[in-house]
């Protein structure tokens, strides 16, 4: 059949329609238990029988025939969906390929809201399908993906690996899911290399918190390799082919029972799964550690000496030092002696039992408040943990305080010097009125004593003094 003949056709398929969904399942490697089903696009053509999307999407692209096709396949599967849940059947999630040209659209998005609405299908349950190639132009996808996120939709990055992503687009990205392409499945049992890109990418997936799906399983092996590597999910022919509805609910349960008997059982999966969540809560922690702005250290007593065994925070850092120059060592092995001499005091008080044992220490230039407190386990103390902040700014503006104080003494002594020698008035007084300091030239000049200056204002004093004063004149 000829192109030209071919396009004709493909414009009166919809009409007569001629398309048909087929369904694949996506499995748990967890649980073992159907979670979804990727919407397949197949042509019953009258003459051609049934051709699978490679023999005519790249047509419909071309002929711009693409969107309308599209936009059917997305009704469609949105309809199966929440027919089969009106059924009784297990909720799925309905995965949905998008092509760059529908994707596009003006009106995508408004499009893809209005037939979830149609069809009363949940949001949630909803996945589209992007591939590589679309996330090139980053700026322009970015924001569509954000709305179609903000509707509750999920969007999973299709055939993961082999398109033109770089990792700086792939992190901007709004995406719930990887699907590894079904090229590296394929051979991960028989190339290092590919074995070594699923698991990077399995390992990828689960640092950002996106789920990994893995395309094309086809063998037990291939599925007990991705199990071993915590692969969330997974879909190939080793479960089923994709199938048209009525089909697949029928095999609902027996695909299911595949999984049982071809992949590791569930228990030794949930412990592998435990261990990895293990592995990630102590990464997550060290990474805590790491950027604390202060420092948390531990240490134990080996043969009688004190051996850190954790030293980390930025605290650490700013001192010069790494928890390589700390860990393992004992406190002379990287301070001063008379330093490590001191620390080691509060480490046996520690050690001993003692609560909330705090110093101060400098190391560097960089001053620092410590507070040790002992671990016990059972009666007896297993571990000392610390930590410290950064006491710097508040060392310098203590000294700057004691700077100035012993200044303000040295020239309240000069000037003090100065007035009690000299025959001039001095007074000096507070921002009240109240007298702080007269010298003696009051008493050789006015006669009488110094009254209690801290109660005493000018005018109080001086008015009598110089009554006095004008009386002594007159007598004389």
């Amino acid at each position: 059949m000829g192109i030209q003949q071919l396009e004709k056709d493909l414009r009166e398929a919809l009409e007569r329609q001629e398309f048909q969904l087929y369904y694949q399942p996506k499995l748990d490697l967890a649980s073992g238990k159907i979670t979804g089903v990727e919407a397949l696009i197949r042509w019953e053509h009258p003459e051609q029988g049934l051709l699978t999307p490679t023999q005519f999407i790249p047509l419909a692209e071309e002929t711009n025939l693409i969107s309308p096709i599209g936009e059917w396949v997305l009704r469609t599967a949105c309809t199966q969906s929440k027919a089969w849940q009106d059924a009784g059947a297990p909720t799925l999630i309905m995965a949905v390929n998008l092509s760059v040209r529908q994707f596009y659209q003006p009106d995508f998005v408004e499009s893809v809201e209005n037939i979830l609405h149609e069809t009363g299908l949940v949001p949630s349950y909803l996945e589209l399908e992007i591939t590589e190639y679309m996330t090139m132009e980053i700026v322009r996808i970015v924001p569509i993906l954000r709305q179609l996120k903000n509707l509750g939709i999920k969007i999973s990055l299709d055939d993961f690996g082999i398109g033109y992503s770089s990792l700086y687009n792939f992190k901007e990205l709004p995406i719930d899911i990887i699907k590894i392409d079904q090229c590296f499945v394929n051979n991960c049992l028989v190339n290092m290399k590919d074995a070594t890109i699923v698991k990077a990418i399995i390992a990828l997936g689960h640092e950002l918190n996106v789920e990994v799906v893995a395309e094309g399983i086809e063998s037990k092996e291939q599925l007990i390799f991705l199990q071993q590597n915590l692969c969330d999910l997974g879909q190939g022919y080793l479960f089923s082919k994709p199938l048209p509805p009525s089909e697949f609910l029928v095999a609902f349960h027996q695909i299911e029972k595949i999984f049982s008997r071809d992949g590791i059982p569930s228990a030794l999966f949930r412990e592998k799964w435990l261990q990895e969540a293990l592995h990630k809560t102590k990464q997550e922690l060290a990474v805590t550690l790491r950027y604390q702005q202060g420092m948390t250290f531990k240490l134990t007593r080996h043969d009688g000496k004190f051996i850190h065994t954790l030293c980390d925070g930025e605290l650490l850092y700013r001192m010069g030092l790494t928890p390589e120059q700390v860990v393992g060592k004992e406190p002379h092995e990287f301070l001063p002696l008379n330093d490590a001499e001191r620390k080691s005091q509060y480490y046996e008080r520690a050690w001993g039992g003692e609560e909330n044992v705090t110093y101060e220490g400098q190391y560097n230039g960089i001053w620092y408040l410590a507070s040790l407190r002992p671990i016990h386990r059972g009666r007896q103390v297993a571990e000392v943990i610390g930590s410290a902040v950064d006491i710097s700014d508040r060392i310098k503006k203590e000294r700057e305080a004691s700077l100035l104080t012993q200044y303000l003494v040295e020239q309240e002594s000069k000037y003090r010097l100065i007035g009690e020698n000299s025959q001039d008035l001095i007074a000096i007084l507070d921002t009240n009125g109240v007298l702080q300091y007269a010298s003696p030239s009051h008493i050789r000049m006015f006669g009488g004593k110094l009254p209690n200056l801290k109660e005493t204002t000018l005018s109080l004093w001086y008015t009598p003094m110089i009554l006095h004063s004008s009386e002594n004149v007159g007598m004389k």
